[in-house]
């Protein structure tokens, strides 16, 4: 029997072969396994539903890739992108450049669209993305934000309802329709759907006031005990470097080191291997290292 590629919508309908599918790889108690994850994160998006990239022989799903919207933002413009997630081939498959299929199906998409593909892909899935020629920018490495830094009267509150960003949201609207480099969209739609409403992982989201005005806001997760994680950082511009100080003790970001100068003392280099590939493919207008470095890992860390 032949095998077909296409890309769909995502549709509850969708669940029963997927599931079927992520059972050969993964555990029932997965959450990959569940309605309720797999729900929020393909339907409940408010950039829109998931485009779901599948090989199937007949009925059956054999191979599959995620592709979840997010926009880009950047001096005034509003840019589609989506973020890949959840590739995988059945065991029965691999060897057959089904991935590869899948690549160039999504490719296909974005230059249809319009829009951008993004992706950190895992050593395994490094050189099929590399095969493909997707626009790969500085890898992002491990850094430690420095504690001792002064926030130079900066103080942070933990937020636990979308309403307590509605001041800082439309001042980190406004300085992003003047910026030169692409950030996400942070609408309060969106920052209420992939933080504060995620159904397994724990955020720490904190509002950044100076002298009583918003400055932004910093989101972390702990990813082992003493040890939490700069998922993004949404900060205006002036504030960058002092809202550091206030995250919590021992947090790890990860940055590609062109930025280290902009936050010179700021972030110490951690002495290990670990680092992060990542491409961000804009066909119609290729990005340079500069445009994309403002992008954290809050399209990755889902």
């Amino acid at each position: 029997m032949s095998l077909a590629v296409s890309i769909d919508n995502y549709a509850d309908d969708q669940l029963g072969p997927l599931f079927e599918l992520f059972g050969s790889y993964f555990q029932p108690d997965d959450r990959l396994l569940t309605a309720a994850y797999t729900r929020w994160l393909y339907a409940e998006n408010p950039f829109g539903l998931a485009r779901m990239v599948k090989v199937t022989e007949g009925e059956r799903w054999v191979g599959f890739m995620a592709m979840i919207p997010v926009e880009l933002a950047r001096r005034g413009e509003r840019l589609r992108a989506y973020y890949v997630v959840n590739v995988l081939v059945h065991p029965e498959f691999l060897g057959k450049h089904l991935f590869g299929r899948m690549i160039t199906a999504a490719k296909k998409l974005v230059t249809d669209e319009n829009a951008v593909l993004m992706g950190h892909p895992n050593e395994l899935a490094l050189k099929s993305w590399q095969r493909a020629r997707m626009h790969f920018h500085d890898v992002l490495k491990p850094v430690l934000a420095v504690p001792r830094l002064l926030s130079r009267g900066l103080r942070a509150c933990n937020v636990n309802d979308i309403k307590q960003l509605q001041t800082a949201l439309p001042l980190l609207a406004a300085e992003a329709a003047k910026a030169q480099r692409w950030s996400l969209a942070v609408t309060s739609d969106y920052v209420s759907w992939r933080f504060l409403c995620h159904p397994t992982n724990t955020y720490r989201v904190q509002l950044l006031e100076g002298n009583g005005v918003p400055a932004g806001f910093l989101v972390t997760r702990k990813v082992r005990p003493g040890i939490n994680l700069l998922v993004d950082q949404f900060t205006l511009g002036r504030y960058a470097t002092d809202a550091l100080a206030c995250l919590p003790w021992v947090t790890v970001s990860f940055r590609p080191m062109s930025s280290m100068r902009e936050f010179s003392g700021s972030l110490w280099p951690l002495p290990v291997k670990k680092q992060v590939p990542f491409f961000c493919t804009y066909y119609q207008q290729p990005f340079i290292a500069g445009d994309v470095m403002n992008l954290g890992l809050s399209a990755s860390d889902f």
